[in-house]
Parts: structure tokens; sequence; C-alpha cells
């Protein structure tokens, strides 16, 4: 259940200790057909319907509930080889950061890479895994199959050529028994934030073995720094802070909770009600029920409240972002009724706000965007957005991929040539977003002409 009424009318993210099962009974570990098959995520043709946030990256690397779902499939199946069909553009960005499997198997369980990642959901799924060859759909979503390659007279070779966008017309034609079941998928971005709500708790409980329970209900990794003056509430939900992570006097924090490795929680900082930090995040100020994927900060003062950031966003000092109407209404996003109360921005990578901006409820911001003062429309990617000093031009390519290494180099990383085609892709990617909306090259100014 969620912690607030939200409806008007819904690393550590994992260990890498060696162990056969985290799923509780371990059911997959005592069922051989299921365990030893190659494990292929793949981006359904909606995956689109979550840009911004996978503009950047695979759907199966969304973090929500404390875990990815690559993270997770590692966990639940680790006897199996994982590969991923992705989009495209992203195929060698993410071979080279995920590095999937290329190792064929007769056995393979084909999984939607916008699966919500839960170990519940995973759990489900296993009971279903009986060795015959099935597809497994959500209503009339496609959401997984199972498929033994000799019974049906089909080679490794065949399934190793698929595109992003034959997987699910292939399956579908081999005409195979389907199996209903409840797995969820995130079919709109802002599904990130609900589904985060609603599964962390669950999740933070199949996790919090693998860490050191300091006190009751807070579990922490190595070499974290915990002062006197703190207060820990994990009466709705277990709190996990992971390993080198510091944390500054006089903070709240209250579970369900997640933080990652090697963050920095600033002194008098609130973090309340289904929070989730991925690894090396910078915070301070009042954060509810949010999801940061790494490398964020949001360092200094101000409100952050039911949204999404992705990777290496920077909100300036005194930055506020609304989850509430006026009217107290369901926020609508790109359009569509969210049938939410409570629900802020999508903010994609490398998105920055400027000193005491204010975003307004409901609003996606797009990557690399630098935002000023009031947003009170949704924002293209590669777009500087001052309207109130009336200035609205693109972000060019070229500063983009130069700020990218600045920032980089700031975490001790280094920008390699997958890095800079990625940003290169996404640029001319959104361009009809920006034409639609007028967006043309300019310089950025602060004054009234």
């Amino acid at each position: 259940m969620s912690l607030r009424a939200r409806s008007v009318a819904e690393g550590e993210a994992i260990s890498r200790r060696d162990s056969s099962l985290i799923i509780v009974g371990g059911p997959v570990a005592q069922n051989d057909k299921s365990n030893h098959m190659k494990i292929i995520l793949f981006e359904d043709n909606q995956v689109k319907n979550l840009y911004p946030i996978t503009l950047t990256r695979p759907s199966f690397d969304i973090l929500c509930g404390g875990v990815t779902l690559f993270e997770l499939v590692q966990k639940a199946f680790n006897d199996s080889k994982i590969g991923f069909i992705v989009r495209d553009y992203l195929q060698s960005f993410a071979e080279q950061k995920y590095k999937g499997s290329q190792v064929a198997d007769d056995k393979i369980l084909f999984l939607n890479a916008s699966l919500v990642p839960s170990f519940e959901v995973i759990e489900k799924l296993v009971k279903k895994l009986i060795g015959k060859n099935q597809l497994f759909k959500n209503k009339n979503q496609l959401v997984g199959a199972y498929l033994d390659l000799k019974e049906l007279d089909l080679t490794a070779a065949k399934v190793g050529k698929l595109k992003q966008n034959e997987v699910e017309s292939f399956l579908l034609r081999l005409k195979l028994k389907t199996s209903e079941i409840s797995l969820p998928i995130f079919n709109y971005h802002w599904q990130v934030v609900t589904y985060n709500e609603e599964t962390l708790g669950s999740n933070l409980n199949y996790l919090k073995d693998d860490y050191i329970e300091k006190q009751s209900g807070v579990f922490v990794g190595k070499n974290v720094s915990l002062p006197k003056e703190i207060v820990f509430d994990s009466s709705h939900g277990p709190i996990i802070i992971g390993s080198g992570t510091a944390i500054l006097p006089f903070c709240h924090l209250v579970g369900p909770l997640y933080v990652g490795k090697n963050c920095l929680i600033r002194e008098f900082t609130v973090l309340k009600y289904s929070c989730c930090l991925g690894d090396s995040c910078k915070v301070a100020g009042e954060i509810e029920a949010s999801v940061m994927q790494g490398f964020t900060n949001k360092n200094h003062h101000g409100f952050l409240g039911y949204s999404y950031l992705g990777q290496w966003v920077n909100l300036g000092a005194g930055t506020t972002v609304s989850n509430l109407k006026n009217n107290y209404s369901s926020v609508k996003m790109a359009g569509v009724d969210t049938g939410f109360q409570f629900l802020g921005s999508v903010i994609g990578d490398y998105s920055r706000t400027a000193i005491n901006s204010t975003i307004y409820t409901g609003k996606i911001i797009g990557v690399n965007c630098h935002l000023y003062g009031t947003i009170t429309a949704d924002v293209p990617s590669f777009t500087h957005y001052a309207k109130d000093f009336k200035c609205v031009v693109e972000f060019g390519l070229p500063k983009a991929v130069e700020l990218q290494r600045i920032v980089f180099a700031r975490r001790e990383k280094k920008q390699n040539k997958y890095d800079i085609e990625l940003l290169k892709k996404v640029f001319e990617l959104t361009t009809p977003d920006r034409k639609k909306v007028k967006i043309k090259p300019g310089k950025i100014f602060f004054y009234e002409r």
C-alpha cells in the first residue's frame, strides 16, 4: 500500500556476493529446467513512451525500488547468462556498459526490458517456469516468453539476429500457449515514481540481508559515516545505506529508503516516504518519494517531491519542484491524466537548473536542458529555457559534449567514444521535438530586450 493517498479517484542496489538465489524459498535454485538458460531482455515498441528516461539508457537500466531490472535478473538467475536486444543506437553503448552475454543456449527466457524491477514479481514468474514453451502476457501486453529451441526447431543463430523491433512479432508468430500473469510494466515515464513508492519497501526486505543492521530497521554497508545527531524512522519500512556513504549531522531519514554507494547526505536533509538514490548522489533540503538514477546533485536547500531525476542532473540552490496542484486535482503528464494527486517532474540526464528555479507540477524536462527561473511548460531535450527572460534557444551539441567531459572528470570518470556518440544520436533523435516548438540555435541571455 502507498504511504499516502495518492490517487484522486495509483551497489549496493544488488550485492555481488555469491549466493544461489535471493528469492525467498529459492524456487529457481530448485528448478534445474529454469535455472540453466539464457535470459534475453528485450525492449518492446512502447519504450518511446518512457522518454526522456530511456533516451539515454535501455529500459532495463531504470532504477526503481532500489534496483534495476538488469541487476535483479543477475541476482535472481545467477547461473544463467544475460543478453539483451535494444534499440540500434543504444546497442554499442549498452554492450560496453552492461557486458551482455553472447553465449548461445537451447533454452531461452525472454523478458520485457520495461518490467518493473520487483522481487515479488520475479517470484510470480518463477512459479510459471515449468520448462514448457509459453508466452507470458499481462492482459494483452507481452511481458515474456520461455522457448526450448530444440523443441521448436529453431536455432540460436536465428534468435541472435533479431532486431529490437522484430522480437515481439517473432514471439507472437510462434503461436505458443499463453500464460496470463500479473507482471507490472512501465508504460509511462511517470510510473517509475509511482511504482518506486509501491515496490521499494518490499524490495528492501529482500536486499537488507546483504547489509549490517546498525539499529532496528536500519541497514548499512561498509565504511558508512553516521553522526550521533541523526533521526531514523523505520516504522514504515527498512532503511538501507550503501557503502562509502557519508551522512552529516541533523538529518531526518524515513523508510522505506534506499541510498546507494558513495553518496553524501548534507546536514539538515530530510528524506522521506520512499526515496531511492542511486550511487554517488549529493543531496540536501527536503526530498519526498523521489528517484535519482545516480551521480546527481541536489546539493542545497529546496524541495523535490514525487519526481524522477536521471544521471548527472544538478539542481541549483533553492530549486523547488512542485508535486501538488492548487486545486488538488490529478496531475497530467504529456497530456495524459495520471490519476495521481501527488506527482512532480521527470527530468532527463545531464539537465541542470539555475539557483531559485521553480518547476511546476507534472513537467517533463528532456536530456541536457538548462533551466532558469520559472518552468511552466515541458522542455524538449538540448534546450536553454529562460522564458522569464524571453529567451528559449537550443543548447548546442559541442557544448553538451564538452560539459559532459567536465562533469565526468569531477567524479573521476573518463569520457569515452560511446558516451560522445550517444549524445550525438540523442541530439539528432530529439531535433524534431525542438523544431515542433520552434526552438532554434542562439545565444542565451538574461535581460529583457
